[in-house]
């Protein structure tokens, strides 16, 4: 019997936090007992609501939180320009979603979880790390509840598309980033250079992707407005599916231990390597195996059926954005 991981996914989709959830959602080896948005991608209020869509799809039953909408940084910076303003690329949500968010502060929320299963949780963030940074502040004791924080971002290794080794979930809030590494915590970073140089799909496993079944086509429809800009090929980055996949397949990364050092008005990231470093740094991914392991995955989703029927005329509007 695998081995299954409590989880808080703290998370702002966004099309790769979408493409990351739908698989964990169907995967049993996460146990996911609370979900926290963060304003990342795009405005809070819709995160949220696609948040909510996406387990309305699935008919699943987890607590959401709504987290802070101002991060500690005050930046409004967005990528709405890759994900739109709504946040699902060329498929279009709809205005409202039915489940009920928890009426409680997001630091609360994750305080109640880590209380209920000490050392137990892994803390996965996928965006920006306000709603960490607050729950550090207002509850400090909750350093000593988390098992571990996995994490997407950070550019230690520098990043083709910015020569200043900053990525987006850090310098969005490099003050909250700062809170993270303060709390000592032990820290598994994902940079989202794995997803893009590493992990990524091509055209031809996108196109593989749309014909597998109806979670294969909702993450395509998803991904019309994603290709990746700064590349002379197609291609689809995996920046947070390639990080969640670390807790339950480590052995197929590579990873050296760092501490780092992040610059609070630029966000760039930097590490110094040692064998005692808080940091377990992702190097590196066994491409084959990976891109195996995900396609096995989707297809174990195949007696999930998703409802399309207002979506056609939406997608071919889209195609025509691809940006390479």
């Amino acid at each position: 019997m695998k081995k299954v991981y409590k989880v808080i996914i703290d998370t702002d989709p966004g099309v790769d936090d979408t493409h990351a959830l739908m698989y964990v959602l169907n995967d049993p080896q996460f146990d996911i007992k609370l979900f926290s948005v963060a304003y990342g991608n795009i405005k809070i209020e819709n995160a949220t609501r696609n948040l909510c869509h996406i387990l309305d799809l699935l008919n699943k039953d987890i607590p959401v939180v709504q987290g802070c909408n101002e991060r500690m940084s005050g930046s409004t910076e967005d990528a709405s320009f890759l994900h739109t303003v709504e946040g699902l690329g060329g498929y279009v949500p709809p205005k409202t979603a039915t489940r009920n968010l928890l009426k409680k502060d997001a630091a609360d929320a994750v305080y109640e979880v880590l209380k209920k299963y000490p050392k137990e949780i892994t803390y996965i963030v996928l965006g920006p790390h306000t709603n960490l940074a607050n729950l550090l502040i207002k509850h400090p004791d909750a350093k000593d509840l988390i098992k571990k924080v996995l994490m997407m971002g950070g550019a230690p290794m520098g990043i083709q598309a910015n020569p200043n080794h900053n990525s987006f979930n850090i310098r969005t809030d490099a003050p909250a980033f700062e809170k993270t590494i303060q709390s000592n915590l032990p820290i598994v970073m994902v940079p989202s250079s794995i997803g893009r140089d590493e992990a990524y799909l091509t055209e031809e496993m996108v196109k593989n992707m749309e014909q597998t079944n109806d979670v294969g086509k909702f993450l395509t429809l998803t991904f019309e407005t994603y290709w990746e800009p700064n590349y002379e090929d197609a291609r689809i980055a995996t920046n947070d599916l390639a990080a969640v996949y670390y807790l339950t397949h480590p052995n197929l990364y590579k990873t050296r231990r760092a501490n780092i050092h992040v610059d609070i008005n630029t966000g760039k990231t930097t590490p110094t390597f040692t064998r005692k470093g808080q940091f377990k740094i992702v190097v590196g991914l066994k491409r084959k195996k990976f891109l195996k392991l995900i396609f096995k995955k989707l297809q174990e989703m195949n007696d999930i059926k998703l409802d399309f029927s207002n979506q056609e005329k939406k997608i071919v509007n889209k195609r025509q954005h691809r940006a390479f």
